[in-house]
């Protein structure tokens, strides 16, 4: 090898050198930055997806160069991908519509990072939104990967979108019971509590009037209609049944809770 040879040698190692233990950082860098910025400007979401964008963007280009610079014929690798790329295709149309249900998910943001959704069967909290799936941190501390696909096609139930939510309550007491009384003593409770909301007013009315399961005896089903802020809609229900139970009990009033969500 004559001396033109290893110093060319000599400064492909180092340009690659520098590439690798510069550029990955200042892709990685990039990224973030750009993932600040599209966050204040609109949404986790969609820092998230332009950061993720950007930095494997930024990988490719550094190894395409980096490839170069090693003296392999880029040219011919890429031919060599596309074919690869092809045959990929086919066996990853999947993958492929997760990236576009993902897009779609982008521009419309029916949630974003920390709502609490509900699709399908999993309820919990958005923990990402990336390019293939969304990962969901259930309510008892699992986490649950969903296909973007899956979340695009499935009803969708965004339980944090709006800043207040309602609770409804049934409860059943004998026919014989006072209802105006029943009444009386549910907005009682209702009242007596800042946790709900005096704006949407409570609403109590009766619901039925009939059989409870398998008892012959006519009973009074009431609905109770209560409004909280979404922050605190998963304490709420349990909070409401308590102290209506406890309302109930200092006045002898026998009242079964049906329904609590």
């Amino acid at each position: 090898m004559n001396d033109i040879a290893v110093v060319s040698y000599i400064g492909s190692i180092a340009r690659v050198s520098l590439l690798i233990f510069f550029g990955i950082p200042l892709v990685r860098w990039c990224s973030n930055m750009l993932i600040g910025i599209f966050t204040k400007r609109f949404s986790r979401h969609v820092g998230l997806s332009i950061g993720n964008i950007v930095f494997y963007s930024g990988i490719l280009f550094i190894i395409v160069t980096v490839l170069y610079e090693l003296g392999f014929n880029i040219a011919a690798l890429l031919g060599a991908a596309g074919l690869f790329g092809v045959a990929i295709g086919f066996a990853s149309q999947t993958s492929v519509s997760n990236i576009i249900s993902g897009f779609f998910l982008l521009l419309e943001r029916p949630f974003s990072i920390g709502d609490i959704i509900k699709s399908g069967d999993v309820i919990g909290y958005v923990e990402s939104i990336d390019l293939l799936s969304v990962r969901v941190r259930t309510l008892d501390n699992k986490l649950v990967r969903l296909p973007n696909e899956e979340v695009l096609k499935q009803p969708l139930n965004n339980l944090t979108y709006f800043p207040i939510k309602r609770i409804d309550c049934v409860l059943s007491m004998p026919y014989s019971v006072d209802v105006e009384y029943a009444k009386a003593q549910i907005h009682e409770v209702v009242a007596h509590n800042s946790l709900f909301l005096k704006d949407p007013a409570a609403v109590v009315m009766v619901y039925k009037l009939a059989q409870h399961d398998f008892d012959t005896e006519i009973r009074t089903f009431l609905m109770v209609r209560v409004w909280v802020a979404t922050e605190k809609f998963s304490s709420a229900p349990a909070m409401l049944m308590q102290q209506l139970k406890d309302q109930f009990d200092k006045n002898n009033m026998v009242i079964t809770i049906i329904h609590n969500n």
